[in-house]
Formats: structure tokens, C-alpha cells, sequence
């Protein structure tokens, strides 16, 4: 009974049996737990994402709905106020870029081992991306038009000049140099001045356009490395639980190296007793026998 005892550690616990799976339970409890949370965690995430995502499209929705009232626009005020309207929405649409790609690579980072999370990760992602791509579709069309109207605008006052002309005077901030000679002519002076003032308004129109184009070229860009860096999270995870295999691989085969050492080292041990026993033996026979038979002898 006591032998028993020994060898098994739960010998003096009559609730061992039960102890041993109810940890097992526990601890399987705690993973499902951690596995629960992070899956809400993440549903959390992507819907916030899905969220905003709706919000930018709108926002981009609006930008449209003003360039294009702002190239029919007549009433200088009117002007005016869809142009800072315009500003505003460009500024909200810049902040919510920067938050949804944060956003949509957390998401990423968090569908690393799951592959449902990982295609609703991607499905965010592509449809950033297509708004991106329509935002910047938007832009174009619309620099284009602005770029069109500093044309009629120019001519108005140089109907003569040339291709070469009318761009010069579209990428001149100041314009000065090119309505110089039409304001010297008293007959045109009105004109030259309102298509001045225009053709700032067209070229500084330009500038903010080809800003915010070259802003989501280069998101475009990030977003779509995304999807290399989150692979190759995934190959430095995979590394790393390659690596750990290996190292306890070579644990393992260290300790049936030192087991084998140690029971050489045994038998080495018993090996050396048996010696000494011999020669402890053979000393008494070549000592004590010789000594007996003398005794016996007398």
C-alpha cells in the first residue's frame, strides 16, 4: 500500500480522480474564454470600421455634390461659402483616411489566425480602397473642370493666345504678368480684372486638388502593402513557432542524451563495486586463507 502511495502523488487525496479534470476543465474554460473575447473584441472593431466606412463615403458623396455646384456658382458670396464648405468637408475627409487605416490594420492584426476574421478584415479593406479610388476619380474630373474654366476665363482677355499661353498664365499664382497688358487697356480693364481674380481662384483651386490627389495616391499605396506586411506578420509567426518546435526538439533530445549518460554513469558505478568487491575478495583469500591453513597446520 505504501509503494502505492508513493508513486502515485494523489495516493493520499481521494479526490485526486476528480481534481485532475476539473483543472483540465478550467483551463480548456479560459481558452474558450480568451478565444470568445478576442472574437468580440474584433466584431467590435470591423463594425465600427463598416461604421465609418459608410460615414467617408458620404462625406465624399458631398464633395462631389459642391465642386459641382461651385463650377456653375455665379454669386461671388454664394462662392464663397460652398467654397469654405468644401474646405471643411476635404479636412474631415483627410482625419477619417488616417483613422480608418489605423483602424483596418488593427483588425488585420487581430484576424492573423482566423480566416473568417481575416475576410472580413479584407472586405474592409477593398472597400477603402474603391472609395479611394473614387474619391480620387472625383478629384480628377473636377481639377480637369477647374482647369477648363481658368481656360475660358484666360481667353476672355487673350483670345489670341496659345496652348503654351493659356498654360503659363493657369500655373501662374499671381497672374500678374499675364493680365498686365490687359489692364492697360482701359476698354478691357473690367474684364481683365474679374478674369484675374478667377483665374487665381481656378489656379489655387489646382494646388489644393493636386494635394489632396498625390494624399490618396500614397494611401492607396499604404493600403494595398497592407496585405504584403500582414503576410509577413503571419511568416515571422510562423517562424517563430517553427523555431520553438526545433528548440523543443533538441530539449528533448538533450535529455535522452543525459538519461543515457546517466545510466551509463550507473553502470560505470556498479561496474566499480563489483571491482572492489573482487579485489576486496581476493585480498582476504590471499590474506586470511594462508594465515587459517598455518593455524590449523601447528
Amino acid at each position: 500500500m505504501s509503494n502505492n502511495n508513493y508513486n502515485n502523488p494523489y495516493g493520499n487525496n481521494p479526490y485526486a480522480e476528480e481534481e485532475q479534470p476539473h483543472e483540465l476543465n478550467n483551463m480548456n474554460t479560459g481558452s474558450s474564454n480568451n478565444n470568445n473575447n478576442d472574437f468580440v473584441g474584433f466584431m467590435n472593431n470591423i463594425n465600427s470600421v463598416n461604421t465609418e466606412l459608410d460615414r467617408y463615403q458620404g462625406i465624399v458623396n458631398q464633395i462631389d455634390v459642391l465642386q459641382k455646384k461651385l463650377l456653375t456658382e455665379v454669386s461671388e458670396e454664394q462662392e464663397l461659402t460652398l467654397r469654405h464648405q468644401l474646405d471643411d468637408l476635404s479636412a474631415q475627409a483627410s482625419d477619417l483616411q488616417y483613422t480608418l487605416k489605423q483602424q483596418i490594420k488593427e483588425c488585420q492584426r487581430q484576424a492573423l489566425h482566423d480566416s473568417s476574421m481575416q475576410a472580413q478584415a479584407e472586405n474592409s479593406r477593398q472597400k477603402f480602397l474603391k472609395l479611394i479610388q473614387d474619391y480620387r476619380i472625383i478629384e480628377a474630373n473636377y481639377k480637369e473642370q477647374n482647369k477648363e474654366q481658368a481656360i475660358r476665363q484666360y481667353k476672355i482677355v487673350q483670345p489670341e493666345a496659345t496652348d503654351d499661353e493659356v498654360e503659363a498664365a493657369i500655373s501662374d499664382a499671381g497672374g500678374q504678368q499675364v493680365f498686365s497688358q490687359a489692364l492697360l487697356n482701359a476698354n478691357r480693364r473690367g474684364e481683365a480684372k474679374t478674369a484675374l481674380a478667377e483665374v487665381q481662384a481656378r489656379h489655387q483651386e489646382l494646388l489644393k486638388l493636386e494635394k489632396t490627389m498625390a494624399e490618396l495616391t500614397q494611401l492607396f499605396n499604404d493600403m494595398e502593402e497592407l496585405v504584403i506586411e500582414q503576410q509577413e506578420n503571419v511568416d515571422v509567426i510562423e517562424k517563430n513557432v517553427s523555431n520553438a518546435q526545433q528548440d523543443v526538439e533538441q530539449g528533448v533530445g538533450h535529455t535522452e542524451k543525459a538519461v543515457v549518460s546517466a545510466r551509463r554513469a550507473r553502470k560505470n558505478k556498479i561496474r566499480c563495486w563489483i571491482i572492489v568487491f573482487i579485489i576486496f575478495a581476493v585480498i582476504v583469500v590471499v590474506v586470511v586463507v594462508p594465515s587459517v591453513v598455518e593455524t590449523r597446520k601447528n
